[in-house]
């Protein structure tokens, strides 16, 4: 007779609610300016650049983007099989509260879909947003909801979890649209801004936003011992150093105090 698993009542208490009510939400409004102009940018050197590099490699650059899309098909199917194998998948009976967050958020942002979210364990506070076997996924480290969690406001995740689906809101992922990013930093610095701006208005509180953003700094250890004064400061003077955006060049996300600035009232 195979062994019958029981929960463990102490591992199975619920999550602070997340309140993501709230009215819908039109990402579109909330693309960074000059998204567009770096994308016909992007798109352009792109194609130039697979024009030239077929060139150069006597065609052998474009045999291989032409099988890539088979060479996908033939893999989707072990990749959401790796993950689903290796993360909890978060549903109505696991992680109930994230589920109907997503749920809402997706409902509020005009989503056909909700994405499938995935926690996995990693010691970074990081999330993420992918296109996987052509499903849209999340995937939510654990570190991350710990984080929110213990930040006192378990509204952060909401703002997190918002910032991961405003990317696929927004066709961030798409396989074209996120090889861009990967190419052209600039568009995935971009693409980080629209995204808070979406999550800043599904959580409508500033402050709230601008925690989520603190927490990515300190991590949950030091936020209560946080000079959140002090910190805005300091979120100010980066915005006016010049060379704060040079900085930023060769990242694909804005430094943060500047992504924390957004939400300083």
């Amino acid at each position: 007779m195979n062994p019958v698993l029981v929960a463990d009542p102490a591992g199975n208490n619920p999550l602070p609610q997340l309140h993501a009510n709230g009215s819908p939400v039109d990402p579109k409004e909330f693309v960074e300016p000059g998204t567009g102009l770096a994308v016909t940018v992007g798109f352009i050197a792109l194609g130039f650049g697979i024009l030239i590099g077929g060139i150069c490699s006597y065609g052998i650059l474009w045999l291989v983007l032409l099988l890539a899309p088979i060479t996908y098909l033939i893999h989707r199917k072990k990749a959401i099989a790796a993950l689903k194998g290796s993360a909890v998948e978060v549903s109505q009976n696991q992680f109930p509260e994230i589920d109907q967050c997503v749920l809402t958020i997706a409902s509020r942002l005009g989503m056909s879909t909700a994405p499938k979210v995935y926690i996995l364990e990693s010691n970074t506070i990081n999330a993420g947003a992918i296109k996987l076997a052509g499903k849209k996924v999340i995937m939510l480290h654990d570190d991350i909801v710990d984080a929110c969690l213990r930040s006192g406001d378990a509204r952060t995740l909401t703002f997190i979890i918002g910032h991961e689906m405003a990317h696929h809101a927004l066709g961030h992922t798409g396989f074209l649209r996120f090889s861009l990013g990967k190419a052209f930093k600039k568009l995935s610095r971009l693409d980080e801004f629209s995204a808070d701006a979406v999550a800043g208005a599904l959580v409508s509180d500033n402050r709230v936003s601008a925690r989520a953003i603190a927490l990515l700094t300190v991590g949950p250890q030091l936020m209560s011992y946080l000079n959140f004064n002090s910190l805005w400061q300091q979120a100010q003077e980066v915005v006016a150093d010049k060379n704060s955006q040079k900085a930023e060049r060769r990242l694909t996300h804005p430094l943060l105090l500047r992504r924390l600035s957004r939400f300083i009232s």
